[in-house]
């Protein structure tokens, strides 16, 4: 039998159960968060879940791809500014590690604070579909910065350099999700804000970039 045809109300259903999923997850993890608890979050039966999304593992690939992508294209953008403004010659440790950091920061100040909660559940859960799934999405941009600091740092092995690499995005998630103060990483509206929120980055930066260049051993 054919699946019926979406109606026009239907991508505002399906959009609604993807927030609905991403905030539970968020605040309940992946296994302790139900079916039942998301479709009463957006209002829903769980036949819609199984019209859109088939099963709870397709589900949270799905928040996941939703989640990412922008975090993913702002990463990306922020290593080719970096990469471009530096032309011909390299570009510093310091520079690299602002195009770590700012987007996360940025991003984590808003709407996809969720999102950075969820990815931190990832690091210190066991679950290998979610594993699986960040390591896909991803993957590519992972190793433009590893190529791009293995250039930057020949003295350390490739292995070492993608462990240091690791450990700065560790800390900069560890900071946004637990340990950073909610007025640092509020949505900038006033210039206290904005320059609390710059202070952040800054701080994120230096650090990120000491371990970075630490040397080794």
């Amino acid at each position: 039998m054919k699946r019926a045809a979406p109606a026009a109300s239907e991508p505002d259903t399906r959009e609604r159960i993807l927030a609905a999923a991403l905030t539970v997850f968020a605040e309940r993890g992946f296994e302790a968060g139900t079916v039942r608890d998301i479709t009463e979050a957006a209002r829903v039966n769980t036949a819609a879940i199984n019209y859109y999304f088939r099963s709870k593992d397709e589900l949270i690939r799905q928040v996941f791809e939703a989640g990412l992508k922008p975090i993913i294209r702002a990463r990306s953008g922020a290593l080719e500014a970096c990469i471009r403004q530096a032309a011909p010659a390299l570009p510093k440790i310091a520079a690299v590690a602002e195009a770590l950091v700012r987007p996360l920061v940025e991003l984590g100040a808003g709407e996809y604070r969720d999102v950075m909660t969820i990815l931190m559940q990832v690091r210190t859960g066991q679950l290998p579909l979610t594993k699986r799934i960040v390591e896909e999405q991803f993957g590519p941009v992972h190793e433009r910065f590893v190529d791009l600091l293995q250039k930057l740092l020949p003295d350390l092995s490739r292995t070492e350099i993608a462990l240091r690499y690791d450990c700065a995005r560790g800390a900069v998630l560890q900071t946004l999700v637990h340990l950073a103060p909610a007025a640092a990483l509020a949505v900038a509206e006033t210039d206290r804000e904005r320059a609390d929120h710059e202070k952040t980055v800054r701080r994120l930066v230096r650090f990120v970039s000491a371990g970075l260049e630490a040397p080794p051993g």
